[in-house]
């Protein structure tokens, strides 16, 4: 797989898109691209997708915006970033939910048949990865979206989702309305390694979850749950990025839930949390944050299997990011430092992430970082 990156800042994000869409077409060397992801900071590019097709050609391009850009040169708050993709070994193919397919089921079932509709190779299940970008239907649906991706797709494709904040955009190719989501999918034979990592660490013992709705959580440990975070993080009322809700996982990972807002007594989370559920409110080690950043990449190039990547892509939540304050070039740095020199690397970040949960199932997390070598 040969993989071209390309960064614009320039004022006007279309012309930053077909700027972006120039360099990564011509880091290609000589090559026509097969499949694109763009990826914009600021302003909603409105046909983004058609945009980069005029440097590209007709072909698969799928992306969104972000809450940053993630560079060596640092946050890019506005700006476009392309991602070209070219392999003679691997088929790659879009689809998106389009604007009839409101539920996130229906949008998993939707944009899961159009891809196996395509594909050449109809007698298994697709091997490779899919990226997915999605909005807040599919934040608030991402369980049942997992599910039955899973089922249709089988268990050997990985996933990756990037849900996009409230005032971003989908893009689709020439696609006016994306809907709830949209996904490139590159399937071949070749691995592709993936790493996530978290960092947080427990702050406080565990307690029920004893009355949610969605992802409204009114009572921790049947008492109010505003009252309940407030006593044991004093300050997070004033800064509730810092101390999100976690759920233990198997092998001391866990899974967050980033606090919102709080609404009255209630809390306002990043994900559904059902009632029932022993949680834990954490808090942000800075240590903790760059070990976990350097295991995920670790991980993602241990994951090629001896092969140099061509390139590592960095999906990161907003939150994550935020709590790390100066310490966040570092943990971009950390990731620099892990891969081969001169490998083509960006990143985004993003409202929340579908992460690979093994098996072909994804989860929804507030809180991580995930790294792609390719």
């Amino acid at each position: 797989m040969q993989c071209g990156i390309g960064l614009s800042q320039a004022s006007d994000l279309f012309n930053a898109t077909r700027e972006a869409a120039r360099q990564a077409r011509e880091a290609l060397r000589g090559g026509a691209p097969q499949g694109a992801l763009v990826v914009s900071a600021g302003d909603p590019v409105p046909g983004a997708g058609s945009v980069a097709r005029e440097l590209l050609g007709v072909i698969p391009v799928v992306g969104g915006g972000s809450a940053g850009l993630l560079t060596d040169a640092g946050i890019i708050s506005r700006g476009v970033a392309v991602v070209c993709f070219r392999s003679e070994e691997w088929v790659i193919q879009s689809a998106c939910a389009g604007s009839t397919a409101v539920a996130p089921l229906a949008a998993a079932d939707r944009v899961a048949r159009l891809i196996l509709s395509g594909r050449p190779n109809r007698r298994r299940y697709p091997r490779g990865v899919a990226l997915a970008f999605g909005d807040g239907r599919a934040a608030q649906g991402a369980g049942s979206f997992s599910s039955r991706w899973r089922e249709i797709m089988g268990p050997k494709l990985k996933s990756v989702g990037s849900l996009i904040p409230v005032s971003q955009a989908l893009y689709c190719g020439a696609v006016l309305d994306a809907g709830p989501v949209s996904v490139l999918c590159l399937e071949g034979p070749g691995p592709v390694g993936i790493g996530v990592g978290s960092g947080w660490a427990p702050l406080t013992p565990t307690c029920v979850a004893t009355r949610t709705e969605g992802p409204l959580v009114h009572e921790l440990a049947g008492r109010p749950a505003a009252d309940v975070y407030a006593e044991a993080a004093p300050g997070s009322p004033q800064d509730p990025a810092r101390f999100p809700l976690g759920i233990a996982l198997p092998e001391d990972q866990w899974l967050i839930r980033s606090v919102v807002g709080i609404e009255g007594r209630a809390l306002r989370l990043g994900g559904d949390l059902p009632a029932g559920s022993e949680v834990r409110i954490m808090s942000a080690s800075m240590n903790g944050l760059l070990h976990a950043t350097q295991d995920a990449t670790l991980t993602a190039l241990k994951r090629l299997e001896g092969q140099a990547p061509s390139a590592l892509l960095v999906v990161e939540s907003a939150a994550r990011w935020g709590v790390q304050n100066g310490s966040a070039r570092c943990d971009w740095e950390m990731i620099r430092e892990q891969a081969p020199a001169g490998t083509p690397l960006v990143g985004w970040l993003t409202a929340s992430e579908l992460t690979p949960a093994g098996g072909g199932q994804v989860t929804l997390q507030n809180g991580s970082v995930v790294v792609i070598a390719l």
